[in-house]
This record gives structure tokens, sequence and C-alpha cells, in this order.
């Protein structure tokens, strides 16, 4: 038996095998489920006895967070940390680290395959096509992607790689992201601007920021107020940045032209839900970050980071400012 054990609190593999690989002979890797009750007091007694915690979508709450007796390392398969109490993991001394990048290409394409998809009209194309209608109006009018504007909103690394492949296609690209200055944008053939202005200026407005409490419902009915009727919105990034109701309603009057949709605020959204088969709206299951590549190499960054804090070494990507 291995010196430590660390919980894999949730995932959706196949198996293991590459975090027991990481971390053969060092520690011992379980399911949070496996063996065990569905009881609170099942769960607790096993996320106690944890020396480390590979999380996915698991709800590690400032209560469950608290109760953690043993543990050196809350690693995250994954970009966001929304889901982890991470301000209780700091006070007591439990770096949390995620995985940054490991989707980077994946996310971007997929962002810049939703625009396409909006700006070409393929969806309806398709259903015309499907439906025998051979209907070559039902897109009607189309624009040259050269000659419109897509703003980014976030400019982080997947915004950045966004910018570049833009760059192949000839639009005007605006950014706005709080944090940054124009220096940060100097490279990039992009204009910086506030967030109203780019509301107002661009064509497609696509979204890479993380959901904090200043991002939630970002775009919300007052935002799609300010957008042109001729915009389309994507959203890669966070379902709970936009208000999907208001976004619903602006399609609807005709305040808002399209969507491309990877994520939502509720996963997966009601049967019933307007934006889920709306004739605007191109949506995809919140895959935007997959391929086998991409998958892969979240584990196994997330494996090693609970490695080096069980090994006393340094870790990589601490979101909460614990280190080892």
């Amino acid at each position: 038996m291995a010196a430590y054990t660390v919980v894999v609190t949730d995932h959706d593999f196949e198996e293991l095998s590459i975090e027991r690989a990481v971390l053969r002979g060092v520690a011992d890797v379980v399911e949070l489920t496996d063996g065990i009750g569905d009881t609170a007091e099942d769960v607790t007694e096993r996320l106690a006895e944890a020396d480390g915690i590979l999380n996915l979508r698991y709800d590690l709450d400032a209560d469950a967070v608290a109760r953690l007796g043993n543990c050196r390392i809350i690693a995250r398969y994954g970009i966001g940390v929304d889901n982890i109490a991470v301000d209780v993991a700091a006070a007591r001394h439990i770096p949390v680290t995620n995985v940054p990048d490991y989707c980077l290409e994946e996310v971007a394409t997929h962002a810049i395959t939703l625009v396409l998809a909006l700006a070409r009209d393929v969806v309806r194309y398709d259903d015309s096509v499907a439906n025998e209608a051979w209907d070559r109006d039902v897109g009607v009018p189309l624009h040259r992607l050269s000659t419109q504007t897509v703003g980014i909103v976030g400019f982080g690394a997947i915004g950045q790689a966004v910018a570049e492949r833009l760059g192949g296609f000839g639009p005007d690209v605006l950014v706005s992201d709080p944090y940054l200055g124009p220096e940060d944008v100097a490279g990039f053939d992009a204009e910086l601007v506030e967030f109203e202005e780019l509301l107002a200026r661009s064509d497609y407005v696509t979204v890479h920021s993380p959901l904090t409490e200043s991002t939630r419902d970002l775009f919300d009915a007052d935002a799609f107020a300010r957008m042109k009727d001729s915009a389309s919105l994507i959203n890669v990034a966070r379902g709970p940045i936009v208000d999907a109701d208001a976004l619903a309603t602006a399609l609807d009057s005709g305040a808002l032209a399209g969507a491309g949709l990877d994520v939502f605020p509720e996963e997966p959204p009601a049967a019933n839900h307007p934006l889920r088969d709306h004739e605007r709206v191109v949506t995809t299951p919140h895959v935007a970050w997959y391929s086998e590549e991409a998958n892969a190499e979240r584990r196994r960054a997330a494996a090693e980071n609970v490695l080096a804090a069980l090994q006393g070494e340094e870790i990589e990507n601490v979101v909460n400012g614990v280190n080892v």
C-alpha cells in the first residue's frame, strides 16, 4: 500500500490509468463513490482521509473544504475553479491548482467554428437540404467575414489564440478586458476598447472570460440592447456569464441576430429550453474543450501537480496563492 491516498471526487473517463501511472508507488488513487454509500457521512469520511484530491465537477464548497483533514492539494481537471471554495482552501493552507492551457487550441478553434457557422448560416442551410427545401435564400443576407468586426471579451491565452486565428479571415478585431492595457494587445492586430464600445461596434462577440461575481450575467438584457440587431453572440466560456432568458428574448424580438453556445447556466438545459432548438442558435454540448489529446493532457497535468505536492516539490498553476 502506498504512503498516500488521492481521491478522485468525480470524472467521466473510462478509467484512471493516467492518474495511477503518474502516482504509482507514491499514492493509491481511489474514486470517491467506489465501494461507499451515498450518505454525507461516507463522503465526508473519505474526503477527510484524502492526502490529495483530483476534482472535475464535484462541488467542493466551503463546508466540504473546511472538513478536509489531511489534504495537501486540490487539483482541478480544467481551467475554471468556481466549484471549489478556493478562499477557504487558502485559509487552510491547501493549494488549489488548475490546468489553464490544456485545451487552448480546441476552445479557440471551436469559437471560430461557431463564428463561421453563424457567418455562413450553416445550420439553416443544412436543415434546408435535409428537409428537401433546397432554399438558397434562408440565410440571406450574408456578409464577408473580412468586412465584419469581431469582439473578444476576455483576452487571456484563449482569447489571444482566437485573435490569432481570426487573422487569416481578415475581420477587424476588438478586445475588452478590464485587467489589460494597450501594451498587452500591442502584439496583436486588435484594438483594446471598453466593453460598451465593443458591444456597439461588433458583428460577432465571443466570450472568453472566467466566471466571477463581476462576470456573472455580464451579458444581460442591457448588454443585448447595446449590441447591433444584426450581431451574434458566441459563448464557449461559462454558461452563467450569459443570462439565457434575456438572450432568448433578444433573439425572439429581433434585437439580436444569432448565437453560438457551447455552455448553458444549467447543463444540460431543460428539454423545453427556448435556446435548445432555436432556429438562429447553434448549440454544442459543452465540448469546446474536447480532443483526445486535450483530455489526456489535463489528466496528466493535474496528477503531476498532486504528485509534486505530496513530494514537497513546487506546484504549477496555483490559483489561491498557496504552495508547499
